[in-house]
């Protein structure tokens, strides 16, 4: 499945809502930097795979099923972009 960004963005967005009703503070604290300065360039598409990859890696314990599966969907998406 392909995202447009403005899907990418939609399903970050729910990421971001659903970590601050949960309170979960390390997930928010990697992505958030990112997803407020993203410029729309190659490097803005580079801080925001970081900041997801890292999620992914370190902060796996405070996921839940379906967070898992929209990360690993982001970071395709974000490598489409960036390979355009």
């Amino acid at each position: 499945m392909s995202l447009s960004n403005d899907e990418f963005f939609a399903e970050l967005r729910m990421l971001v809502d659903a970590w601050c009703k949960r309170r979960s503070l390390r997930p928010l604290s990697r992505i958030l930097g990112p997803y407020l300065a993203f410029n729309g360039m190659t490097d803005g598409w580079a801080e925001l795979a970081k900041g997801l990859e890292i999620i992914r890696a370190m902060d796996r314990h405070e996921l839940v099923s379906s967070e898992h599966r929209a990360i690993d969907e982001l970071l395709r998406a974000v490598d489409r972009a960036v390979s355009k």
